[in-house]
């Protein structure tokens, strides 16, 4: 649905503003990605790398998980811990 509403100068501005920086965000994941998978194979934990970039922990557990770097500790949480607290069914 169309309308006659254009924003004023200033929120335009900041639009852009935050359009631009997104964007280069985004584009620069990838770096990211790679240079992470380097230090967490080399032994960062991903808390470390979540503290210095702003990304979520998370984000670092996925690309250590992907790349096979060590664990730092047992999982708490997920498949892998259900699995084993899960009885076996009698066959």
């Amino acid at each position: 649905m169309a309308t006659d509403h254009t924003p004023d100068e200033e929120n335009l501005r900041i639009y852009g503003r935050h359009k631009r920086h997104h964007e280069a965000a985004k584009a620069e994941l990838a770096e990211v990605r790679k240079r992470a998978a380097d230090d967490l194979l080399a032994g960062s934990t991903p808390a470390e790398l979540a503290k210095l970039t702003g990304l979520s922990d998370e984000f670092f557990r996925r690309i250590a998980r992907n790349v096979g770097a060590e664990r730092k500790r047992p999982p708490t949480v997920g498949r892998e811990v259900e699995s084993k607290r899960q009885p076996k069914a009698p066959e």
